[in-house]
């Protein structure tokens, strides 16, 4: 025997547009259920006898004329209106009747207040008796011109129909509806928000996100498939890492003993010629292994606290000992949480290309809202805006020969700079200075403890 919970749970639909729909008609059948029952509530009695606002009206409408008739025939007028409205109970109430009492619910029932109004001018009134059957007050009446009869007030104290309840009604209808959609659009959606936001994981940083296991038929269609997709897509990187690992590894030992065999030749320049051509194979194969190295990175265990400033300084340093003009213009201590080698490895590749394309580097550190950049300056050519997305890639380089000659590159340095900065978190943005030159701007989230406090010092250019 199935639970409630669990019949409720299979009469719900598994697809959107089931879920869609059932949602427009549940709050097309809330509006209608709470409109009629504020309608019923606050309505007054079908039947025009029993309506206290005709009554009242007919009340006046009698008082009216019998005080604008002649006393001599008010009697017959008085007559003829008991026969046509017999619910008002309309009869003569003579002066030798008892002049009844003005009690304080008289003065402040609904439906005398209605006779009084629609009667224009002041009405005296009074207490007779109690009616049963119909329910109602038996008053006396008496007009400013003499007029004198009883009749039967419905005694019903609802107030007539204000707009204002009307309009707070609806309001509070809309607004609840309102409210309740939105949660329930809200829940609807949130198994695709989830979707969305692994498939963006996924797609920046290859972070495994859990995507979602229940909710709408489509959406765990959806998710099964970008699942199985993400395993081909990481079975397909590990293999091309793994085999551009073997290759590059591989080639070592023939190229060393190729270099080896080189040094053996008689020709100068055909010896020189080779160990060059040697050399730039060996840098293509290190670089390539750096790629793999670098350029997958996204392991947890070994992220630590680290000081931008000292890690830039340090690879400053590192060039300026070699001769090349590279300074540290504008600097800050600040914290960030990395792995030290590659965010150095990530310096050291930027400062590299200003220095081989622009012939020197100016490195400035600043911080911005939860955020450190570190940008390397050039005076070099720069990078066209249309090939600076494609400058990101691996393999790709900014010379347009593409000859192997001692200036140029493999392609991966920037590659790699983007790919360490994704597995940080962070994002590698170009830009052309005015009026020549590329400013690279390294970005990275500032670590959660607070950075040490120290003012920013310009390095003398």
């Amino acid at each position: 025997m199935r639970s409630p919970r669990l019949r409720l749970a299979a009469l719900w639909p598994r697809s959107v547009a089931g879920q869609i729909a059932l949602l427009i008609v549940a709050a097309m059948v809330v509006t209608h259920a709470v409109a009629t029952l504020a309608f019923f509530t606050l309505r007054e009695p079908w039947r025009p006898d029993d309506h206290p606002g005709v009554a009242a009206t007919r009340i006046a409408t009698v008082a009216r004329l019998l005080d604008a008739t002649a006393p001599d025939a008010r009697d017959a007028l008085l007559h003829a209106a008991a026969r046509s409205l017999p619910t008002l109970r309309l009869a003569p109430w003579p002066d030798s009747a008892a002049a009844g009492t003005v009690s304080e619910a008289l003065k402040t029932h609904s439906v005398v207040r209605r006779v009084r109004d629609g009667f224009g001018r002041p009405l005296a009134m009074a207490d007779l008796a109690a009616s049963e059957t119909p329910p109602g007050i038996r008053v006396g009446i008496v007009t400013p011109a003499g007029a004198r009869f009883s009749a039967l007030v419905p005694d019903d104290e609802r107030p007539p129909i204000r707009q204002g309840a009307i309009v707070v009604t609806f309001l509070f209808l809309a607004v609840a509806l309102s409210l309740v959609t939105v949660w329930a659009a809200r829940a609807l959606t949130r198994p695709l928000a989830r979707l969305a936001q692994a498939a963006e994981a996924f797609g920046t940083r290859m972070n495994v996100v859990a995507l979602p296991e229940n909710g709408p038929q489509e959406v765990v269609a959806v998710a099964q498939a970008l699942d199985r997709m993400r395993a081909r897509v990481r079975r397909l990187v590990d293999d091309r890492t793994q085999m551009l690992a073997a290759i590059s590894h591989d080639l070592r030992t023939p190229i060393t003993r190729l270099r080896l065999r080189a040094e053996f030749l008689e020709d100068d320049h055909t010896r020189t010629m080779t160990l060059r051509d040697l050399d730039q194979m060996n840098g293509l194969v290190e670089t390539a292994l750096s790629f793999v190295r670098d350029g997958q990175t996204g392991g947890e265990g070994s992220a630590t606290l680290i000081d931008v400033a000292s890690l830039v300084q340090t690879v400053s340093d590192a060039f300026a000992d070699v001769g090349a003009d590279v300074r540290v213009a504008a600097t800050r201590h600040v914290l960030v949480r990395g792995r030290p080698e590659e965010l150095q490895r990530a310096v050291t590749n930027l400062v590299d290309n200003a220095v081989k394309y622009g012939g020197g580097a100016r490195l400035h550190i600043t911080q911005a809202e939860h955020r450190v950049v570190v940008a390397v300056w050039d005076d070099g050519p720069g990078i066209p805006e249309a090939e600076r997305e494609a400058m990101l890639q691996p393999f790709v380089r900014g010379d347009r020969a593409r000859n192997l000659d001692t200036a140029s590159g493999f392609g991966l340095g920037l590659s790699i700079v983007a790919a360490i900065a994704e597995a940080h978190d962070g994002r590698l943005i170009l830009e052309n200075r005015r009026p020549r030159g590329l400013a690279a701007r390294l970005e990275l989230p500032l670590a959660a403890t607070a950075a040490r406090p120290a003012p920013e010092r310009m390095a003398a250019e």
